[in-house]
């Protein structure tokens, strides 16, 4: 009873404390115009100013100084000056009390474009919270093709910024791209980006109009719940010595096409994540995403894991390519078996479903230098292949298994359904003697294909005019396709005869759905899959 007695008022202290560091949290309201450099700030009519909020002795313990547990509210419009770094952060927060910058509805920060080091600038710092509001916003006006100036900048500058979050913003126009021939762009025009930062996320932002629109390298980052559209890469990723569980989920990743050139400048992906020259990724989960929209001539992939990449685990995502581009959808890239930060393993594909776009090249899933490597209950439908393994390498002891293919062959005329170390085959037959594996996967014969019809994304890539534009023309002239798909694409004909054949004829893999691939035990529309017997093959 004393025991339980002392807990208790441990307990009790312990909220009490809480409650007095809420009561004693501090508040300012800082706005553009305001009059006020040094008192006041208790609401947007009595507003501190930018200025202030940059001023390093605005920062410390003091009552009217910024520290942990302080929220800075933004009120109104911002306009900032070309190259301005409107707000730098001084000072850190603590876990469990970080230092809040938020947007009041109606807040934007513009500028005809913002400093390279950001319009908000938290370098070696740690728990900062920006969070957008309801419709907080960060642009340029002036930066792009034909527009004033063509410059780096960055909205969100997060380097060394530890424990950070930046979420619930609209990121728009840092640059906008709309020639071919526009080869001013570089790949530091960020929505948000970090370097060696620890335990970042970025949740739940709109991020258009960018070069690489989330850039950066360091352990335990997350993004999630984001739209992320007209840029050249989606999430732009290399280790700087050991980066280590990355989670990316439920993202919108599509219409990347804008980024196009003639000479390749810009090699879009959707989820690009590499270990070179001696840096190394161990640990991630990238799952529930959706890749869709034109990706455009220059694509390489929609998820690009290069290199000394391991034990990245890809599930329940949903890949549509349009009929007329082609790209190796998911792409697990090593240059060799060896490699100076380790060789690429124990990474896998889970539950995907994946339309590769033409037949005239691509693959669905290409599995290049990989050691125990599994995928399985995934939906590959081509390209000019549906899977791809070379390089060498192993596969685990699940190997690859229970998946359903697209008779490219029946089909299409198309002798490279299956790839394996240089040899291309057509039959499920001949696939399984080389590769050791899939012999309970299915291949859809011919006399299913009537049911195949064209995928329900953009059939074609259309300029802002509407005009349709070639894959030849888009490389070839100024034109690049400005359209956007406005929602996630949800249906798709080929995929969905695929999964129909796939209803009940997948491993059960609730025994590996823990830590980072527990929620791989619900589908992607969020019912939970049995705990016992078969499950479907695809995402749902």
């Amino acid at each position: 009873m004393f025991l339980r007695q002392i807990i208790s008022v441990a307990t009790l202290a312990a909220a009490s404390l809480v409650s007095v560091a809420a009561a004693n949290a501090k508040v300012f309201y800082v706005a553009q115009n305001a009059s006020r450099s040094n008192a006041g700030g208790t609401s947007c009519g009595d507003a501190l100013s930018a200025a202030w909020f940059s001023n390093s002795s605005s920062w410390g313990t003091a009552s009217h100084q910024i520290s942990a547990g302080t929220t800075v509210y933004l009120c109104g419009v911002f306009k900032g000056s070309p190259g301005e770094e409107l707000l730098t952060v001084h000072g850190s927060g603590s876990a469990g009390s970080p230092i809040t910058i938020k947007f009041l509805t109606g807040a934007v920060l513009t500028a005809p474009y913002w400093s390279g080091n950001g319009a908000i600038h938290m370098d070696g710092v740690s728990d900062i919270v920006v969070d957008g509001g309801a419709n907080g916003i960060i642009e340029n006006t002036s930066n792009g093709t034909g527009r004033a100036y063509h410059q780096n900048s960055v909205a969100v500058h997060a380097a060394g910024c530890n424990g950070c979050t930046v979420q619930n913003l609209t990121i728009q126009n840092l640059y906008v791209r709309t020639s071919s021939s526009d080869l001013a762009p570089t790949h530091s025009i960020n929505c948000v980006y970090w370097h060696l930062a620890d335990d970042l996320t970025v949740n739940h932002i709109t991020c258009q109009d960018a070069s690489w629109a989330i850039a950066g390298d360091g352990s335990n980052f997350t993004l999630e719940n984001s739209n992320i559209y007209h840029v050249d890469h989606g999430l732009a990723s290399g280790a700087v010595g050991t980066g280590s569980n990355y989670s990316i989920h439920n993202n919108h990743f599509h219409d990347f096409a804008n980024w196009d050139s003639p000479n390749n400048a810009y090699h879009h992906d959707g989820v690009h994540i590499w270990g070179q020259n001696g840096g190394r990724v161990s640990g991630g989960a990238i799952y529930s995403n959706t890749f869709d929209g034109d990706f455009g001539v220059n694509v390489t992939a929609h998820i690009f894991l290069q290199d000394s990449v391991s034990h990245v685990a890809v599930y329940n995502n949903v890949f549509y390519t349009p009929s007329m581009r082609v790209n190796h959808a998911l792409w697990f890239a090593a240059a060799s078996t060896s490699l100076p930060g380790g060789s690429p393993t124990g990474n896998s594909a889970y539950n995907n479903s994946i339309n590769a776009g033409s037949h005239r090249a691509g693959t669905a899933l290409f599995v290049q230098s990989q050691f125990s490597f599994t995928a399985v209950n995934n939906i590959l439908a081509g390209g000019q292949s549906n899977i791809t393994i070379q390089g060498g390498g192993t596969r685990s002891s699940t190997g690859i298994n229970n998946n359903v293919y697209r008779d490219l062959f029946a089909e299409f005329g198309d002798t490279n359904t299956f790839g394996f170390s240089g040899g291309n085959y057509y039959t499920l037959a001949k696939w399984q003697a080389v590769c050791h594996c899939d012999l309970a996967s299915k291949l859809i014969t011919g006399a299913q294909t009537t049911a195949f019809s064209s995928v329900t994304g953009p059939a074609a890539p259309t300029t802002a005019a509407g005009a349709t534009v070639t894959s030849a023309a888009a490389a070839a002239s100024d034109s690049v396709n400005l359209a956007v798909v406005a929602t996630p694409t949800t249906k798709d004909p080929d995929l969905e005869l695929l999964a129909s054949v796939g209803q009940g004829n997948g491993l059960n893999l609730t025994d590996i759905a823990v830590d980072a691939l527990a929620p791989l035990a619900l589908d992607l529309s969020g019912a939970a899959r049995p705990t016992a017997g078969p499950w479907n093959v695809g995402p749902f």
